[in-house]
């Protein structure tokens, strides 16, 4: 099932696949900011809002199981 963006809190861990360029593969922990729910990168902070498809499930991302 995939993760949707609205059952996402800040503390949850996710699973970060192989197609981000700036975070290896693997575990990732969410964040909030004033800005939004993002997760720590390479480049500073990866959003999850700019990972949501038209259904609101987030790409790239899964919760663990």
């Amino acid at each position: 099932m995939a993760t949707k963006l609205i059952d996402v809190q800040p503390g949850d861990a996710l699973i970060a696949d192989a197609g981000f360029t700036c975070v290896k593969p693997g575990r990732v922990s969410v964040k909030k900011s004033d800005n939004g729910l993002y997760f720590d990168c390479s480049e500073g902070r990866h959003y999850l809002d700019g990972q949501v498809n038209d259904e609101g499930s987030l790409v790239g991302l899964r919760r663990i199981d």
